[in-house]
């Protein structure tokens, strides 16, 4: 039986091991005990730390194993690169990966992209240049963390010591306008193909936290074309090699922008879940293929809509449809009876998750 390592045991990476042990393969965990849900599922589990990857390496080589995986955390995602490439197994290169992650890097490297526009960008000591609105980010880091919209000099500071909070380096970016949309690609020996686009619905100002997910964006023919060519002419220009990754852009007057690339597939049940109830690529099992260097690319297609909304103070208009059935619902979950304001997308009360053949109005 072929063996496939699988870094963290977090409910994020349940659905993982279970489609792994669906595709039959011996499924081993690594991640510290506390918060292991996968643990009981797994074949075998390791209460390693996901950063402790020279012993992670010296097990995987014991067990020989076939593949290296993760699904939907920029850390995990770090650990799998590390790992397999010391392994020699399909991923790919932490160096690439390290770039990846540092957005000030990847607006550099796709300056060129025929058919991307890019925003303009200032660093700190360019704030007599800046411009508004602005929008203020950690140089790294994901989920909105750090995150700040600007409107005039006065809230500036405020933004940028908030985005420090997080990472000490930042990025000021020209605030872009227009729709968002997130791109789920899957990439294997350079090759890249976009498994979904999504449409995005956020808070706006001044953190743009996540609240509704929608599958398959409504776009036209050319946009989708479009927005299909230009990713992954992104991917090429970074030198993506392999596995999932998720790309958010803006579209705004015809101009198309990259907003930022995670070199995972995306979380908050986009990848794991969405994609396969809109379309009939089995998301996690390519995932699972590309890392165990048996993947072949095919024609993908949309067969339903889905989606997810998140339920907040600022979404309290959700709390009806947890009232009674309703037959496009698949799955609800409601963590907190009192509703938060959200600053990011850690901060959230609970969630819907949807399938329709027609698309659904909120």
């Amino acid at each position: 039986m072929k063996k496939i390592a699988i870094i963290g045991a977090s409910e994020g990476q349940l659905l993982l091991v279970r489609k792994a042990k669906e595709l039959g393969l011996y499924t081993i965990c690594f991640a510290w005990e506390k918060g292991a849900v996968c643990k009981d599922e797994c074949d075998k589990f390791f209460p390693i730390s996901i950063f402790d990857t020279d012993k992670i390496v010296a097990q995987c080589k014991q067990l020989k194993v076939d593949g290296v995986v993760s699904i939907a955390s920029e850390e995990t995602a770090k650990v799998v690169s590390i790992v397999a490439d010391k392994l020699g197994l399909k991923c790919t290169s932490p160096e690439v990966m390290k770039k990846i992650q540092n957005k000030k890097i990847t607006r550099e490297l796709t300056n060129s992209v025929a058919g991307l526009s890019c925003p303009k960008v200032w660093s700190i000591n360019e704030l007599d240049s800046v411009t508004y609105p602005c929008v203020v980010k950690p140089i790294t880091g994901s989920a909105k963390r750090g995150v700040s919209f600007c409107e005039s000099s006065d809230q500036l500071m405020t933004a940028i010591n908030y985005a420090k909070a997080s990472n000490d380096e930042i990025l000021i970016e020209e605030y872009i306008s227009g729709k968002e949309f997130s791109v789920e690609c899957l990439s294997y020996n350079g090759e890249h193909q976009v498994a979904q686009i999504s449409r995005k619905i956020n808070t706006g100002f001044p953190h743009f936290v996540e609240m509704e997910v929608h599958q398959p964006a409504l776009i036209s023919a050319e946009l989708k074309n479009k927005i299909e060519t230009v990713v992954s002419d992104i991917l090429k220009s970074v030198d993506y090699s392999n596995g999932a990754s998720h790309v958010e852009v803006k579209y705004d007057k015809d101009k198309l922008y990259l907003i930022e690339i995670n070199p995972r597939g995306a979380g908050d049940r986009t990848a794991d879940t969405l994609v396969s109830l809109s379309t009939d690529c089995d998301f996690l099992a390519e995932v699972i293929n590309i890392a165990m260097d048996n993947f072949k690319f095919k024609e993908i297609h949309n067969v339903a809509y889905s989606g997810i909304l998140f339920l907040s103070k600022q979404s309290s208009y959700l709390q009806k449809y947890y009232d009674k059935s309703y037959d496009w619902i698949l799955e609800r979950y409601r963590w907190n009876d009192e509703l938060h304001e959200s600053t990011t997308n850690y901060e959230r009360d609970g969630y819907i998750i949807y399938k329709s053949l027609n698309p659904i109005n909120i």
